[in-house]
């Protein structure tokens, strides 16, 4: 099971650097995402939490099916147990760029 999750995040890496397009991601969260989440992805929105702790995992599944995935990667703990979050899959292609952008403008610790 491990070398499974291992496999599908490595999938995901690649996938995330080969398709990663920081103003169009910073575009996207500038126009849809901020109608839930705050305009600064490490505050809390009106709606929707901080995002910059979500792996790419989390944000593909949040944002493909407005759930969180069934298992969570290790050591992720949702922000909100609110279902709030509606599916948005026409940014299926655009993921790995939102989550660039959001990973970005994270503050350090």
């Amino acid at each position: 099971m491990k070398i499974s999750f291992f496999l599908v995040t490595l999938v995901i890496s690649n996938i995330a650097l080969s398709q990663v397009n920081l103003d169009k991601g910073k575009r996207i969260w500038l126009t849809t995402c901020i109608q839930c989440h705050n305009r600064d992805p490490n505050i809390k929105g009106s709606i929707g939490p901080e995002v910059v702790d979500a792996p790419l995992e989390v944000m593909t599944a949040k944002v493909m099916t407005g759930k969180y995935p069934e298992v969570l990667p290790a050591g992720f703990v949702p922000k909100r147990k609110t279902k709030a979050m509606r599916a948005l899959p026409q940014f299926k292609n655009d993921i790995p760029s939102i989550h660039a952008y959001v990973q970005s403008v994270k503050k350090k610790k």
